[in-house]
């Protein structure tokens, strides 16, 4: 059972099967969708250059073979019964499991759910912001990783005018130190 059906998930079942793994592989995903290239979401399908189908990660060729448990999130594992537990209820027997469940992205509770606050992590949340960028708009991006410094790069090119607030010194401090940060 592989927990986390994004691209961590899915190479793990592609390396399954590659090292000749030919037992049941089940992947859990709290998503939907199935895996697709998030990188993209700050960047050409916020701008509108590519859709949801350009997205994709499998291959038409691909033989994972793999059943998909989509639209629910493992919330427990039972190590003695090897069960994992899904937040609807339901379980899925592991004899192996994989935890591929990647990060998930803070929120600031004051403003959380308002219309126009977007937390960017899924295709969801990308067709959220997709729909709140406009030219002659205004923007705050908190956060300048490399996700937000380029959502704050796209919608300016898209025309809005957008402020960044980071509490690093430089932007992309965390990833490439204050600098290289500087630099960029």
């Amino acid at each position: 059972v592989i927990v986390g059906a994004s691209l961590a998930g899915l190479s793990a079942a592609r390396a399954a099967r590659s090292l000749g793994f030919g037992g049941r592989v089940v992947i859990i995903g709290d998503e939907l969708q199935r895996p697709y290239d998030r990188p993209p979401l700050s960047k050409d399908f916020l701008a509108g250059r590519i859709e949801i189908a350009d997205l994709t990660l499998e291959t038409d060729t691909e033989a994972l073979e793999a059943e998909w448990v989509l639209g629910t999130r493992a919330v427990s594992f039972d190590p003695s019964t090897r069960t994992v537990h899904l937040e609807d209820g339901g379980m899925v027997h592991a004899e192996a499991l994989v935890i591929a469940t990647g990060a998930s992205p803070r929120n600031l509770p004051q403003i959380a759910g308002a219309d126009n606050v977007v937390t960017l992590r899924t295709i969801a949340d990308a067709q959220k912001l997709r729909e709140l960028v406009r030219a002659g708009g205004r923007m705050v991006v908190i956060g300048a990783g490399f996700i937000g410094a380029e959502v704050a790069s796209t919608a300016h090119s898209l025309g809005m005018e957008v402020t960044v607030v980071e509490k690093s010194p430089t932007p992309l401090c965390g990833p490439l130190g204050a600098q290289l940060g500087a630099v960029v």
